[in-house]
C-alpha cells in the first residue's frame, strides 16, 4: 500500500476525541508506586481492568503475564521476519499532595505553554500521555484494516518509577520476548538519543541509642555518616565528560536516621548515594571506589563517646546507560512517520535520567524514547499531558507500525 494511503486510512481512524477519552480514563484508574514496588496489587489490577480489555476490544487475543505481572500482547502474521516492540508502564508516582490525581480533569493547557488542552492526573506526564498514544495507535491500525505481516509486541509492565531494570528483564530473559526495535514513552514529540546509567549505593552507619543528653553513653549514627558523606563527596571526583551526556556525578540523595524518637542519640543512620554512569564506565569499579571511602569510617570512633561505628555497604539497582544515533533503525522509522502524518523530523534530546532503553540497547535491541509526557510537570501538582501531543503520538506511532509491519 502507498504510504499516502496508509496516512488517509489512519487519519480516517484517530481523532483527538477519542486520544483524550482514552487517557482520561487511564489517569481514573490509580496505579501508584509503594513501598511494594512492582509487586504493588493496584498495578496489575490497573493492567487488567483498564489495559487488558482494551487490547481485546481491538481484536488482540494473544495476552498473557510473565511471573511479575507484566502484561505481553502480540498481534500480527508474524510472516515477514519483521517486529516491533511497543513498551508501556503502569507504575507512577503517588498521589502525595496533588488534590485531582485520578480525576481526569481536563484543562486549558496554554496558559503552562502546552498547545490546545491537557489532562491533569498522576502519571499523565510520563507513563500514560505515552500509554494513550500507543493504544489509540494500534486499535486505529485494526479499525483501518492494515495488514500486519510482522509481529507487535505490546507490553505494559508494572515497572515505571522504581529505576532498575527488574520488569523489562524478567519480560526479554524470563520469557525470551525480543523485536528488531523498542519505543519507550518520551518527551513532547522528541526523540532521546541517549542517556546517563546510574548505581544506586546504600549505605549503613551503625552506632549506639543513649538520650541525647547523655552523649558520652551512646554512638552517634549521624555522626559517622557525615563523616561517610564528607569523605564521598570530597574524593568520589569523575573526571570522564561526555560532550552530549555530560559528566557523571555522585550525589547524596536520601539520609534517614532511627529511632524515630525525640532527644535519643540515633543508633543508625541510613544513606544513599545515586552515581551517575557515562557509557564505558564500569558499575562494579563504580561501586567499589564508593565502597572503599565509606568502609574508612568503619570502626572509627565517635568523638562524643569514643565507640567505634559499624558500616555497612550494598549494591543497589543498576540502570545502563544508552547512546545510539540518529542511523538507529528506530530512530530513522520514527523521523519518517512523523514526517508523514505531522510534516517534520522530530527533533532529537539527551535525557538526565535513565529508564529501559539503556538496558534494550545493551541486549542489542535498539530503543529510543519517543511520545507524548511533559518532563516540567512530572513528579508536580501539575501532571498532565497534552492532549493534542497525544494525538499526534497516536499518529506517529500508527504510521510506523503499518509501515514497518505491514
Amino acid at each position: 500500500m502507498a504510504d499516502q494511503a496508509i496516512k488517509t486510512a489512519l487519519e480516517r481512524h484517530i481523532s483527538r476525541a477519542r486520544a483524550k477519552d482514552i487517557l482520561i480514563e487511564l489517569v481514573k484508574v490509580p496505579s501508584p508506586q509503594t513501598d511494594l514496588f512492582e509487586a504493588e496489587p493496584l498495578l496489575k489490577k490497573f493492567i487488567e481492568i483498564a489495559v487488558e480489555p482494551r487490547l481485546r476490544a481491538m481484536g488482540v487475543k494473544d495476552i498473557g503475564y510473565d511471573e511479575m505481572g507484566n502484561l505481553i500482547a502480540s498481534f500480527g502474521a508474524n510472516r515477514s521476519g519483521r517486529s516491533l516492540m511497543l513498551i508501556t508502564n503502569a507504575m507512577n508516582q503517588p498521589q502525595n499532595t496533588m488534590k485531582n490525581a485520578y480525576a481526569g480533569d481536563v484543562i486549558d493547557a496554554r496558559p503552562h505553554g502546552l498547545p490546545g488542552e491537557a489532562v491533569l492526573g498522576k502519571g499523565a506526564s510520563e507513563q500514560k500521555g505515552h500509554m494513550a498514544s500507543v493504544l489509540h495507535a494500534i486499535e486505529s491500525v485494526i479499525a483501518a484494516g492494515l495488514p500486519i505481516n510482522g509481529r507487535l509486541v505490546f507490553l505494559c509492565c508494572t515497572s515505571g518509577e522504581t529505576g532498575r531494570h527488574d520488569a523489562i528483564r524478567s519480560v526479554v530473559e524470563g520469557q525470551g520476548v525480543k523485536a528488531e526495535m523498542a519505543l519507550l514513552g518520551g518527551t513532547s514529540l522528541t526523540v532521546n538519543l541517549g542517556n546517563r546509567g546510574r548505581i544506586d549505593v546504600f549505605i549503613k552507619v551503625h552506632g549506639a541509642p543513649s538520650h541525647s543528653s547523655k552523649p558520652d553513653a551512646g554512638c552517634n549514627a549521624i555522626t559517622g555518616a557525615i563523616e561517610v558523606i564528607r569523605r564521598l563527596t570530597e574524593r568520589v571526583k569523575p573526571a570522564r565528560v561526555h560532550p552530549q551526556l555530560g559528566r557523571a556525578t555522585l550525589a547524596i540523595n536520601h539520609i534517614r536516621s532511627q529511632p524515630d524518637s525525640t532527644h535519643t542519640i540515633q543508633d543508625r543512620c541510613d544513606i544513599t548515594v545515586d552515581r551517575r554512569l557515562l557509557p564505558g564506565d564500569d558499575p562494579d569499579a563504580a561501586f567499589d571506589e564508593i565502597r572503599k571511602i565509606a568502609m574508612e569510617v568503619d570502626g572509627m570512633k565517635d568523638p562524643a563517646s569514643g565507640k567505634p561505628w559499624r558500616v555497612e555497604v550494598k549494591l543497589g539497582p543498576f540502570m545502563y546507560p544508552s547512546l545510539i544515533t540518529e542511523d538507529s533503525p528506530i530512530v530513522k522509522a520514527l523521523a519518517t512517520a512523523s514526517q508523514a502524518m505531522l510534516g517534520m523530523t522530530p527533533p532529537t534530546y539527551y535525557s538526565p535520567s535513565a529508564f529501559d532503553q539503556g538496558y534494550l540497547n545493551h541486549v542489542g535491541i535498539p530503543c529510543t524514547n519517543y511520545g507524548a509526557g511533559e518532563q516540567e510537570f512530572a513528579h508536580t501538582d501539575l501532571d498532565m499531558a497534552s492532549v493534542d501531543r497525544v494525538t499526534d503520538g497516536a499518529k506517529v506511532v500508527a504510521y510506523m507500525i503499518a509501515t514497518t509491519l505491514g
